[in-house]
């Protein structure tokens, strides 16, 4: 039962890692673009006729070393290593050490691992980059002169040094400007799917839910059953004891339903003191005890009121029907839910009836229970 596979689960990984995937070829393709423009613009370099060997063995070291992260990204493609941004930029003063030190052009491929470092982390890492790109392409430039004999011009460095900064701060500023915006819309989305006062679904987001359910339902030949909660007198329990009482119960209550449930169950507040529970995968039999646990445990709370009232016992009712062995339509399901709760109600509440078992009495209901 629990080890049915979850299809729309699924389907929603899939359409994840195919988009992760996407990104990943692009990053690759773009690599390779990277290396096919560096390589054009160090062998047409001017030092090239003086260096020309040093460059196409440091070319061909980072042909290799792209072939293999090509070959890492393809077979562990949801992650994209940070450890390789820094190789890349080992890979770029390289390069720039044989091509001319300060005098190369190349220096323009830093801003790639830099501004991809600054959109996936966070500002220290950031920095940690810039810095370790500052001083490798200070060393490269420096060691290039001493070695080559090229003019060290001090005063391009340092500005090239601070465009690596502003960059890195620009990407970063940007990437967290995006992430609170995202972070904002998250919570906005949350907020207008879930119910305020207790936490659950509410009714909005139920029927959406629902249609995504029955389509898995129908596709794995599963089941859904509905359990259709009412907590019994509230409307007397919030004249009696005022409406703080009353929220402070609808939050027990759902406190109760989500310690008592899978996690793959969805509970909603339907509205005002109506509540209800989607399982799926499940013989109605044992959804029933799982209602009868949500209502007796809520009958053992015996919530204190204060000093004036004491304590106070409350209870729950709830009916249940099951999708597709009640009707091939949902909303007549749900329906059907509610007649056998308005059937608990009839009876004397604080009662779990199924929708087959409407007309019966208490008693018939209760010994039934009892052989079972």
């Amino acid at each position: 039962m629990d080890g049915k596979p979850d299809r729309i689960n699924t389907r929603k990984d899939l359409k994840g890692s195919r988009y992760g995937n996407q990104g990943i070829i692009i990053m690759l393709v773009y690599r390779w673009l990277v290396f096919l423009f560096t390589a054009v613009l160090c062998i047409t370099g001017s030092s090239f006729h003086t260096q020309g060997y040093s460059i196409l063995e440091t070319l061909a070291v980072i042909a290799v070393y792209n072939g293999a992260v090509t070959a890492y990204c393809l077979n562990n493609g949801k992650k994209y290593a940070g450890a390789l941004l820094y190789i890349d930029i080992i890979a770029i003063s390289l390069l720039i050490f044989f091509s001319g030190g300060i005098h190369s052009d190349l220096y323009i491929f830093y801003f790639l691992p830099l501004c991809l470092y600054g959109i996936r982390n966070d500002m220290q890492g950031t920095i940690r980059i810039t810095v370790f790109t500052i001083a490798i392409y200070t060393a490269a430039c420096f060691y290039s002169d001493k070695l080559f004999n090229y003019r060290l011009n001090w005063s391009r460095m340092i500005i090239y040094d601070i465009l690596f900064i502003l960059a890195a701060f620009g990407i970063s500023r940007l990437s967290f400007e995006v992430k609170k915006y995202d972070e904002l819309r998250k919570k906005e989305f949350r907020l207008a799917r879930t119910d305020k006062l207790t936490g659950l679904a509410n009714r909005h987001y139920f029927d959406q839910k629902i249609k995504e359910e029955v389509a898995y339902a129908d596709n794995w030949n599963s089941v859904i059953n509905i359990l259709m909660f009412d907590l019994d007198n509230f409307k007397g329990y919030n004249d009696s004891y005022g409406h703080a009482a009353g929220d402070k119960l609808l939050k027990l209550f759902s406190d109760i339903v989500k310690q008592c449930i899978r996690k793959s169950d969805i509970p909603v507040r339907y509205g005002g003191e109506e509540f209800l529970v989607m399982i799926r995968d499940m013989d109605i039999i044992i959804a029933k005890s799982v209602g009868d646990r949500i209502r007796k445990q809520l009958e053992k709370q015996c919530i204190r009121l204060g000093h004036k009232f004491g304590r106070q016992v409350v209870t729950a009712s709830c009916g249940i029907a099951q999708y597709p062995a009640h009707s091939r339509n949902i909303k007549c399901v749900i329906d059907m839910a509610d007649q056998a709760l308005y059937h608990a109600k009839e009876i004397g509440k604080n009662i779990v009836v199924c929708y087959d078992e409407i007309g019966m009495t208490r008693e018939e209901l209760e010994s039934k229970q009892a052989l079972s």
